[in-house]
């Protein structure tokens, strides 16, 4: 027992800095949306698309991700994502100087065979990229981690990781607020390959623990489809599908804190109320409360974690104030800090090891469709609806989504497994 729980420990703690690092890439840019509107001129449309071609780029490389898990292991994918993780945040730099544009469409023309090029254009060539490595670097982790956690110490041990996830936008987050505000835009820019060229260094690090990692990283012939599982197995599993659909439903109400930086500068509010009320609140939930998630049943309760992410972002909407982006922080961070360990937790309950990597990576895949869909939601919606009345009615009916979810298969499915 203390062997394993030795193990377990060296596994959190290899894996804990690239889960920080690599959402550190990913929430310094939560405030990006106030740059490209406010500092670019963009409209809300190309904001939108800015903003959601990232979780496109990560949702169509999450089943890549499970393949290159199965043939080449965690450390190669987390160093070769975190490389491609840098180059994608380098463009950013393209609307800031003559230099840094000359530079951005050079090397967009060698890769793309195009040397005049709006700085719009590349900027979102850096976003599918940054989103692409986010995808698979983040897919790694989960399914990694997947594979090495008992089922006794699952919930417990996949809250202390993704702590990680969450310490970004109590830190990172709030830092880039402040360095827009204070003009210091080449700073923050800088900032997300600094962190990248960090998850190459620290995910060449992680701790290859279990007898299957060691498979798949000799690439062993053995590690075949056959080994690990199908398809057509994975979606035979009436629970998953509506796993994966409660998960995307959750995923358009949490992809609203990517965008709400448009509704917090629209009512002259500071968003880091917001950002670190949330941060605070899943702390509290995923560490002392860990224990506590290990023991609750996670089938009824996952879709009330999104309803409860859904009421403190109607609460925000409604109401906007500095004092109700804490309150709202607050219900979101529960919602947060116990649902996404839930979700992943669900995800190896619900699935047989073999059909793991693959369920990790279907799961992940879909969370992103939310991802992708809302800052196209609120892009196109802001114009004609205004900040409130966008950001109320995706919380609103996202929600309403949940309540049925929850009334006609969660419920009945626990009653049923009981």
């Amino acid at each position: 027992m203390g062997a394993k729980i030795s193990k377990d420990i060296k596994l959190l703690i290899s894996l804990f800095l690239p889960f920080f690092l690599i959402h550190g890439v990913q929430q310094i840019y939560l405030t990006y949306a106030i740059l490209l509107y406010q500092g670019y001129g963009f409209s809300y449309e190309m904001t939108g698309w800015i903003i959601g071609i990232y979780s496109l780029a990560a949702m169509l490389t999450r089943p890549l991700g499970g393949w290159l898990l199965e043939n080449f292991g965690i450390r190669k994918i987390l160093v070769w994502s975190g490389v491609v993780s840098f180059v994608g945040c380098v463009f950013f730099f393209a609307n800031e100087s003559t230099t840094t544009i000359l530079i951005g469409r050079a090397l967009s023309g060698t890769v793309f065979g195009i040397y005049f090029i709006n700085p719009a254009i590349l900027i979102l060539i850096g976003r599918a990229l940054s989103g692409a490595a986010f995808g698979i670097y983040s897919m790694g982790l989960f399914s990694h981690q997947a594979l090495c956690v008992s089922q006794k110490r699952r919930a417990a041990m996949f809250s202390l990781l993704v702590v990680g996830s969450v310490l970004p936008m109590g830190i990172v987050a709030p830092l880039g607020e402040w360095l827009l505000h204070n003009s210091q835009t080449m700073i923050y820019l800088a900032i997300g390959p600094a962190l990248s060229l960090l998850c190459v260094f620290f995910g060449a690090k992680v701790n290859v623990t279990t007898k299957q990692e060691t498979v798949t990283d000799s690439a062993a012939a053995s590690t075949t489809e056959k080994n690990w599982g199908t398809y057509s197995k994975l979606f035979s599993s009436r629970p998953f599908l509506f796993l994966i659909l409660t998960g995307t439903v959750i995923a358009l109400i949490d992809a609203l804190i990517i965008t709400l930086s448009l509704l917090t500068a629209d009512k002259g509010l500071m968003i880091s109320f917001f950002f670190t009320s949330v941060a605070i609140t899943a702390l509290i939930v995923r560490l002392p409360g860990a224990s506590i998630l290990n023991a609750l049943p996670r089938t009824p309760l996952l879709a009330p974690t999104g309803i409860l992410m859904a009421l403190g972002m109607i609460l925000v909407s409604v109401f906007p104030s500095n004092g109700t982006l804490i309150v709202g922080g607050i219900l979101f961070g529960i919602g947060l800090g116990a649902g996404w360990p839930m979700y992943q937790a669900l995800i190896s309950d619900l699935l047989e090891p073999i059909l793991r990597p693959k369920g990790t990576a279907t799961a992940l895949l879909l969370y992103d469709i939310g991802y992708l869909a809302t800052p196209l939601i609120v892009g196109y919606f802001l114009p004609v609806f205004g900040t409130s009345a966008t950001f109320a009615m995706i919380a609103l009916a996202a929600g309403g989504i949940l309540v049925l979810l929850e009334i006609f298969f969660w419920l009945p499915f626990f009653r049923k497994m009981r």
